[in-house]
Formats: structure tokens, sequence, C-alpha cells
């Protein structure tokens, strides 16, 4: 049998956007035949976690987070964040941009050089232990991605998978000063992955650069999850459980279509319901509270996964808001995946460039539902439409039955054979 050292900072039943990911190459390992060592972080009691599943870990080993990193971990993960003014002063932009950048993200960013070097020593002795072949990492942290690599140069038959959610800030937004020191290390450490995973074409493209050969996986959704609920609900329900980052997405554009669709009489105020779940619940009701009531907003600090999927299921529009630039492209988030799973109709608002493989994704499972700028008539039919069928309770047309042939559990397993195919040993390095 094959093992698997899975380094993951964030692991279920830990509850961040993350660990949806994280579980569907835990699962797909396993699926393929892995026996599956998993090192992860060892949270604080207080830090929100899913309802715990049957994963089928063989091994499961915690690296502490001790110190003020547990104390910070504490508070931030509580619902606490930043004040996002506090965010827009000048030295803490600084503070923030330059612990996400190589090599002080693996001092000061999440894991930090504590956990560095515990997980270090911690996947030594598992390797030499369970004679292990095989190294999934995901980033972020590049705290995981630095531990692999050291791993890999200790033990060069390692087969490593890397695997891209998300682009580090070095390429997402270079700095003269930083560029430099930044490729140098990032070849270096990619140059020791046997396979690198991304999310889509768009976040390809840019890792092509360090690396000849990138494997897209955008997400999966489990078949076994896919039930509707059919009861009508009482308000026509706008629900958003995501991330919220305010410099890059906007919601006034919706807001906007809304306001004149019911002065014009399309829509009764009164029906409309906002939804939310998250750590940003301040921010959110910030933007809703000048224009709607206060009982016309449910707003909930963040919730479990299952409680929020209820939320996804509920709603009569899931709202996505994203942004595109001309080096961020293809920015398909896990939340995405939920709400297809959902079977809601998906409103997605992208501030700046027009995200071509989201849109080409949505237009798989309904009629459009994808705007940025310029758009704000075709939203505004858009959204007519889905009131108009919630008025006269009718069900709304989405089909997944595409969806499921590519992002379905055979097309992870698919990937996941392709990246991990080689079995290597001692003698074949």
């Amino acid at each position: 049998m094959r093992k698997l050292l899975f380094l993951s900072y964030y692991f279920p039943p830990i509850h961040v956007n993350a660990t949806v990911r994280i579980k569907h190459f835990f699962e797909g390992f396993c699926e393929n035949g892995f026996q599956v060592f998993v090192q992860t972080g060892k949270f604080p009691e207080n830090i929100p976690r899913d309802i715990p599943s049957d994963t089928g870990i063989s091994t499961i080993s915690y690296v502490s987070l001790p110190g003020i990193r547990f104390l910070f971990l504490t508070f931030k993960l509580t619902g606490q964040t930043i004040p996002i003014p506090w965010k827009r002063k000048s030295f803490v932009q600084l503070l923030l941009n330059g612990r996400k950048r190589l090599p002080f993200d693996l001092i000061f960013g999440d894991g930090g050089l504590y956990y560095l070097l515990s997980g270090y020593l911690k996947g030594l002795h598992t390797i030499k232990r369970h004679a292990i072949t095989h190294i999934f990492t995901s980033y972020s942290p590049m705290t995981d991605h630095f531990i692999a690599f050291l791993l890999k140069c200790r033990f060069p038959y390692l087969h490593w998978m890397a695997d891209f959610r998300d682009l580090p800030e070095d390429i997402k937004r270079p700095v003269l000063l930083n560029t430099f020191r930044f490729k140098y290390i990032f070849r270096q450490m990619m140059n020791k992955m046997d396979a690198v995973v991304t999310v889509s074409e768009g976040l390809a493209g840019e890792l092509k650069k360090f690396h000849p050969d990138i494997n897209i996986y955008s997400g999966c959704i489990i078949e076994d999850n896919l039930t509707f609920l059919p009861s009508h609900q009482t308000s026509f329900n706008i629900n958003y459980t995501g991330s919220i980052y305010p410099d890059s997405q906007a919601l006034f554009p919706l807001i906007r279509v809304l306001l004149d669709l019911i002065d014009e009489g399309v829509i009764h105020s009164r029906d409309i319901k906002w939804t939310y779940c998250g750590v940003h619940s301040a921010t959110f009701k910030t933007w809703i509270s000048p224009y709607f009531a206060e009982d016309q907003m449910i707003i909930s600090p963040l919730l479990s996964n299952h409680d929020a999927s209820i939320r996804q299921k509920e709603a009569a529009i899931n709202l996505l808001l994203t942004w595109g630039t001309d080096i961020q492209k293809g920015i398909l988030t896990t939340k995405l995946f939920e709400y297809l799973a959902a079977g809601k109709p998906i409103l997605i608002w992208t501030s700046g460039s027009k995200e071509e493989e989201m849109t080409a994704i949505i237009d798989q499972c309904q009629p459009s539902g994808y705007f940025n700028a310029g758009m704000d008539n075709g939203m505004k039919n858009w959204i007519s439409e889905r009131y108009t069928k919630w008025r006269n309770n009718e069900n709304d047309f989405f089909t997944r039955e595409n969806l499921i042939k590519k992002y379905g559990k055979a097309g992870r397993n698919h990937l996941i054979k392709k990246v991990s195919d080689k079995t290597p040993t001692r003698k074949n390095t």
C-alpha cells in the first residue's frame, strides 16, 4: 500500500473555507488506495469546528501552536478580525502585506517558525517510521509547502504533490524590492515539486512561469449531498456565506438594481431578506443597513458547513462576490462549489475584468447569472425573473447533470490518480 504524508495547517473538523477543498483531496487519496498520515495544527478548543465525520484517518498527529500565536488564534477565529478602518491605515497595510510575502510569511504568517520547525521534525519521524512514499501540501499557508520542500531535500525519493488554491501574495501584487528574492526561493521550491495542482487556467498561467506542468482541479460536487428543499420560503432570501474584502468586492451594484426594481413596483421591498454568515458580519451589515430594515437581515457569525449548507439550500439567490485583475484571473472559490451543490440560482458579481471560467461553469447549470460592470440591465432582468418565479411558487431552472460529469468524484479521483501515479522507492531516486 502506498503511504502518504498529508501536511495541512487546517484540517477538518476545523471550520475555515480551506478545509472543504482539503477534505476532498483527503477523501480522493483514500479512494485511490493510499494509507494517509495527516499532520496538522493543534488549535484552541474554541475555534469553530464542523460536525465530526468518520474520515477513516489511519493516523493524525498535531503540531502545537504555542505562545502568542496561540493567543492570537484564540482571539482572531472566534468572530473577531482587525477592524476595516485599521486595515486601511498605511502602516497596518505594510505589516499585513509583509507577513504574506516570502520569506516573512514562513516566520510571521499562519503556522510561523515554530510550526515550521516542529512540523519538519515530526515529518521526519513519520517518514522514517512508516516508510512514507508521497507527500501532499496545499497553499496557503506557505509553511506547509516549505516543510515539504525540506523533507524532499532530505528524502529525494519522495513524490511531492503541491496544490495552490490561491497564488502567493508576491505573484498577485509584486513588490520591486522583494521580486528577486521571491522568485529565487519560489523557483527552488517548485523545482522540487513532482506534481502541481491549482484551481483554474487563470492561476495555472501564472504558475507555469515557475513549473512546466500544472494540473487543474477546480472543485468537487458530491452526488450524495444533492438534495433540494421543496418547501417554499416566505421571503425572497438573498444569501451570502463568504468572506468580505471591501477593497476588492462590491455589493452596491446589486443593491442599486434592487432599489430600481422596488421603485418600479416589480419587487415588494418587504419580500426581500438578506442572510449572511461569516467572520465579517459587521461589514456586511454596514453595507445593507442604509437601504433595508433591521428585521430584513439575518446576520450570523461563522456557522458550521452543515448549517451554512441549509441556508444555501433555503435561498432564493445565493450571492457570490468576487473580483478580477490582469494577474488575478481564474478566482474559483470553494464557495462556488458549495453553491452549485445547493441547487439554487447563483448570482455572481465581479468587480473588474470578466471571469471567463466562472461564466462557463455557471452557464452549464442555469440561465446566465454572471455580471460585472456595465451589465446592470441584464442583472435587473435576471433578478426580476427569479423574483417572479418565487412569487408564483415555481421551481427555478437549475441542472447539475453536466457539472457532475466534470466535477463529481470520478473527475476528482482521476486527477489524483494522475498526479500520484508514480510510486517511488529508494532504488529509483
